[in-house]
């Protein structure tokens, strides 16, 4: 392997408000990356070719390929055209003269596919943009027999676009029906769904409302998410396969005939307890893998979705390939060859069969510095054909070839797990025998070792009538038996039936069960109170007697199921356990730090690298998060030092540096906890952490015009981007009016006046966007700067106070904790602290703009971009209409 080279990163780092924001400059579109200048780490007796260089002839950046018929490659530009050319000799180079593009109103294409003669093509456009040629299924071929393209059909119309809306495309084995895969952004279409491997009554199914993301993303996006569907040459007959993805780009099939996909992880998420890695997935008919927005994602061991085959780390995947049809060694063949864009790399993923799925071995194979990877297909030479592009970046096409000798011998069938699958294979087409013996095999099967075996047989009888198996349930003696078909009746059967299927449940005996079933058992719990409510105030007592003797446990997994399980039956003492198990894991700084890349490949990514390492250095305590989100939904079972503790838990974990949504989402959550204050107690808690309310403003000041809300990040988005935005017709005098009812005016200078506790904000409109200044306002702890930054004291009883040190003397020092009251002051006595460092918390309480309508918040985003100038545009564009 040849040697990594480093790479620079480059920051600009601007102060505003009290927050220090961070952010990567790519290089633009117009910045053309010559090849050479790419650090590339290649594999033995491999060749690496650059056969082409889109960008350079204004040809676009390019995001998908296919090869056609007579050794024709196809490639699509992600804002553009589709182009075409023969594929050039080994040494060649495409000429570009030689270089086409479809005649045809159809491009923007995520994926490509040709096979029956025509080009499959999977626009991903909004609709409103292009009302002809939106989002969809396409078709296009050669009606007339002159040898190019020319008509084109729309086989599916698709509500969703974007980098999470419609992919790509993959053949089947036996070449008779094509496979499609679509973003958590695209609806599944009425047509897919009505005929559905999988039951399609799904829901969010957490036992507490999910967190949604703080700064907007996927807010609206609901169960299943990302998905895949089949459908035949013509695209008549649709089917849905699986669902639960978050954002997967591509699907392969193994030499097996066994379908994969690479999905993504939410980078804004990490550090967060239900942070999940980009993985590789096990396409089963019927499967489910549990994507939900928000903190609502399924951990994998919940049996109602599958396990990842493997779990890699931070990324973003693009497409995947099976190595069969390459000339390369044959440890290649079985595998599959993954892309990430982030981080330049190309990883082969080893197939290990594992039961009737797989493990997986995975091993960096080809890497480059930048190296934005966007598709992969396998020529018809037996080369590699890779480009490289995606949101308008340098566009090249590249060919890999080995070069070495591949022995005849070498290509020999493994049958390991043949039989198991094969068994899968039968209860996944549980429709293909009668009603009767597909509930004879699949119950035969609810408790075989195999997991996705379990998963395929409960699926089965899902999709099943209940009332031709709901006797076999209560019938049943094997305990893991009773736990799967409860499952399945928590989600299909008749709510009238809960308390019966709980006493049921409630005769399992815990100490014989290994800790997989223990988890499936608490996921049975709590989808009978999900799916079918509060249980009977009897029900209740004996579940509670059942459970409460096994928490809290010795094992994190088992508390984490039992603890909302307990919080959700207001079973006595639940509170006190969670507030010392929240306290246990931040003292253990117990996180999820295996999950992280290494730092060699953070150094790939400019946009990426640097936030991972910030994040490693000081990662979140995942586990105690958990117990604090948890908290947060808690009711009773409060008392005043439960109640010091927990508040103050806050500055801990606001110590910490996670993804772009972690602060924000953290402050969500105490805002959350808050609402659950009495009122007579609630001055007293905000205070202690670090919260000071408006209306200790001492001041007189305009009051808010309102009504105000609890906005979200996503909220405000849309309309300071909508048309409330385009048609604003407010005054500078309406501007300064919601400036200093927002209190901005109390601690920011603005050309001249106003306070001086914060950074001047007379310049800010040449500094910042709306997004940005939206996200200083709404999440003001996510970056502080150092210069505005309060003092943390850690004092000797346990509690702590922030503020701003005004004055010190040899024995004591004076702080102001409230910077919207600068005449109140506290007094500490240097004896009394133990530990003195920079507050996680902004003196800016966040939820300013929760007393604002939406015409002042409006009003004040004009002022600030404005920088209070009657004669700037915003305030003028209604005169030059």
């Amino acid at each position: 392997m040849t040697s990594l080279h480093s790479i620079s990163i480059r920051f600009i780092c601007v102060g505003f408000l009290f927050i220090f924001i961070s952010c990567n400059q790519n290089k633009s579109s117009e910045e053309a990356i010559d090849s050479s200048e790419v650090k590339f780490n290649l594999p033995e007796n491999f060749v690496l070719e650059t056969i082409y260089h889109p960008s350079a002839h204004k040809q676009g950046s390019w995001v998908a390929l296919a090869e056609g018929a007579n050794k024709t490659i196809y490639g699509c530009d992600q804002r553009g055209k589709i182009y075409y050319f023969k594929m050039p000799e080994k040494g060649d180079v495409v000429q570009t003269a030689k270089v086409d593009s479809l005649d045809l109103d159809i491009g923007e294409a995520h994926g490509m596919l040709w096979a029956f003669n025509s080009l499959y093509v999977a626009v991903n456009k909004n609709w409103e943009e292009d009302g002809k040629r939106g989002s969809g299924v396409y078709r296009i071929t050669d009606s007339n027999g002159d040898g190019r393209l020319n008509d084109v059909s729309m086989l599916l119309k698709l509500e969703g676009s974007g980098e999470h809306g419609p992919h790509s495309f993959v053949l089947s084995p036996d070449g008779e029906s094509i496979y499609f895969i679509a973003g958590n952004h695209v609806l599944i279409p009425e047509r897919v769904k009505n005929n559905s491997r999988l039951p399609t009554n799904w829901g969010e199914d957490n036992l507490f409302t999910p967190y949604l993301d703080a700064r907007g993303h996927a807010n609206e996006i609901k169960a299943p998410g990302g998905w895949v569907a089949k459908f035949d040459p013509l695209g008549e007959n649709w089917e849905l396969i699986s669902a639960g993805y978050r954002n997967p780009f591509d699907l392969a099939f193994n030499q097996d005939g066994e379908l994969f996909t690479y999905d993504a992880d939410m980078e804004w998420d990490i550090g967060m307890p239900w942070y999940r890695p980009t993985r590789i997935c096990l396409v089963t008919p019927g499967s489910e893998y549990g994507w939900r927005t928000g903190s609502g994602k399924w951990p994998e061991y919940y049996p109602d979705n599958l396990p990842a085959v493997h779990n890699l780390e931070q990324g973003s995947p693009t497409a995947i390939l099976s190595g069969a049809k390459l000339r390369f060694p044959s440890k290649y063949h079985n595998g599959l060859f993954i892309m990430d864009w982030s981080f330049g790399t190309i990883y082969h993923i080893n197939l290990v069969p594992k039961g009737s799925s797989y493990s997986a071995l995975r091993e960096e194979f080809l890497s480059g510095t930048p190296l934005p990877l966007t598709d992969m297909i396998a020529g018809s030479d037996g080369n590699l054909y890779f480009a490289t592009g995606g949101r308008g970046l340098d566009s090249h096409l590249y060919r890999l070839s080995y070069e070495g000798d591949i022995p005849e011998s070498e290509n020999t069938p493994n049958n390991e797990g043949k039989e198991l699958r094969q068994l899968r294979h039968q209860l996944e087409n549980y429709s293909a025998v009668s009603p009767e013996e597909a509930i004879k095999i699949s119950w035969d099967n609810l408790d075989h070792e195999d997991r996705f075996i379990r998963y395929a047989s409960r699926i089965a009888l899902e999709n099943l009538p209940v009332d031709q198996w709901k006797e076999n349930y209560f019938l049943e003696k094997s305990p893991v038996k009773t736990i799967e078909a409860g499952i399945a009746l928590a989600r299909q059967g008749d709510k009238k039936e809960q308390a019966r299927i709980l006493n049921k449940l409630n005769q399992i005996n815990w100490e014989v069960l290994d800790l997989q079933e223990q988890l499936d058992l608490l996921r049975n719990y709590s989808l009978l109170f999900i799916r079918m409510g509060q249980p009977d105030p009897k029900t209740q007592k004996a579940v509670i007697e059942k459970l409460k003797p096994y928490f809290p446990n010795s094992n994190n997994t088992l508390n984490r199921e039992l603890a909302p399980i307990m919080l959700y039956l207001n079973a006595d003492g639940t509170v006190k356990t969670l507030c010392d198990l929240l306290v246990k894991h931040t003292v253990e700084k117990t996180n999820n730090s295996s999950q992280m890349l290494s730092e060699e490949a953070t150094l790939r990514s400019e946009q990426y690298g640097p936030l991972i390492r910030e994040v490693i250095a000081k990662m979140p305590p995942s586990e105690a998060i958990y117990y604090g989100m948890l908290l947060s939904h808690a009711t009773e079972g409060w008392n005043k030092e439960l109640r010091e503790k927990y508040f103050m838990w806050f500055y801990d974990v606001l110590s910490a540096k996670g993804g772009m949504s972690f602060k924000a989402y953290m402050e969500n959550v105490r805002l959350q906890a808050m609402a659950n204050v009495p009122a007579k107690e609630k001055k007293y808690f905000e205070e202690l952490s670090g919260v000071y309310s408006p209306n200790t403003v001492m001041e007189e000041l305009p009051q808010p015009i309102g009504p105000g809300e609890n906005y979200t990040g996503s909220t405000i988005n849309q309309f300071l981007w909508g048309d409330k935005m385009s048609d604003y017709d407010g005054t500078l005098a309406d501007g300064e009016r919601a400036y200093q009812a927002a209190l901005c005016v109390l601690c920011h200078r603005m050309r001249g006046e106003g306070g001086a506790t914060g950074p001047d904000l007379t310049q800010i409109g040449t500094k910042f966007g709306r997004y940005d200044l939206l996200y200083a306002i709404y999440s003001p702890n996510d970056d502080i700067s150092d210069q505005y930054a309060f003092t943390l004291f850690h004092l000797e009883d346990g509690k702590k106070i922030a503020g701003r040190i005004l004055s010190e003397t040899a024995d004591s020092v004076k702080i102001m904790p409230n910077p919207l009251n600068t005449s109140y002051t506290v007094q500490l006595l240097k004896s009394s602290v133990v530990k003195k460092e920079l507050s996680p918390i902004s003196p800016m309480p966040s939820g300013l703009l929760n007393r604002l309508n939406e015409k002042e918040i409006a009003d004040l985003f004009t002022y600030l971009l404005s920088g209070a100038d009657e004669t700037h545009e915003l305030y003028n564009k209604k005169n030059t209409k």
